[in-house]
């Protein structure tokens, strides 16, 4: 009788050393962020229907996504409701969000980016009548589909395919990181 209880001790100690470890992971995420993201995104009331993903590495992106020359947030995200999966960008000038995916069907990439194994920033693709000028764009990317290249065009965020042929950067692709426990 002995033996049996140890052993449920010793599994509740386990779990909760896990649940503990866990918590303090995703916490430790928030404060990884650039100073002022977090800030902006809880006074916008984004925390009300998004919550941010984790587990991709890295989680979040830095580029001038609007072409205006300040560095701008990309940041993955999960629908609270929905639970799927998009990107949040974050513009350093006005503090305004964009989501695509996490819900909301952006072109041919659909409402959920759950698919997407690789991003990274790409600052030397060109769009053809596309992105602001000096803006960076984002390349998402799986092995099982085509490359599709995320940009702002003054107004708006828009996709692009890329086929085999398109001129991108060789810039570091980040891969999906082990899940965490």
């Amino acid at each position: 009788m002995k033996t049996r209880t140890s052993q449920i001790t010793l599994i509740i100690l386990i779990l909760s050393a896990s649940v503990i470890a866990s918590n303090t992971l995703t916490d430790a995420r928030y404060d990884d962020l650039p100073k002022g993201v977090y800030t902006a995104l809880v006074g916008a009331g984004f925390f009300d229907k998004y919550d941010l993903y984790f587990q991709m590495s890295p989680f979040f992106q830095r580029g001038d996504f609007n072409g205006d020359g300040e560095i701008d947030i990309a940041i993955q995200v999960l629908n609270k409701f929905s639970h799927k999966r998009g990107i949040v960008f974050l513009h350093s000038n006005d503090l305004s969000y964009n989501i695509i995916g996490a819900g909301k069907n952006f072109g041919n990439l659909g409402d959920d980016f759950s698919w997407l194994r690789k991003w990274r920033i790409d600052s030397f693709t060109h769009v053809k009548g596309g992105n602001s000028d000096g803006a960076e764009a984002l390349i998402l990317d799986n092995p099982d589909f085509p490359k599709s290249l995320v940009y702002y065009d003054g107004k708006t965020y828009q996709t692009q395919a890329m086929d085999a042929y398109s001129y991108y950067s060789d810039g570091p692709i980040y891969s999906q990181a082990e899940p965490l426990l």
